[in-house]
């Protein structure tokens, strides 16, 4: 995953309320996962989320044995 520093450069950000990437201006941050450098990044972001959760329920599955 690449975030962009750049303050001129554009932002991506998947919106949770449309199911879709937006550009810098969109949604408001309740909404929106990222900021991402490119839209493909974005466009995966909530397979990402729902990947990282799993990992993290089967840590915490293990923890509790």
């Amino acid at each position: 995953m690449t975030i962009n520093t750049n303050r001129d450069a554009k932002n991506f950000y998947w919106c949770l309320e449309h199911n879709q990437v937006e550009e810098s201006i969109g949604c408001g941050s309740t909404t929106r996962i990222g900021p991402y450098a490119t839209a493909a990044e974005a466009s995966t972001a909530l397979e990402r989320t729902r990947q990282r959760k799993a990992e993290q329920d089967a840590r915490d599955a293990e923890d509790q044995k």
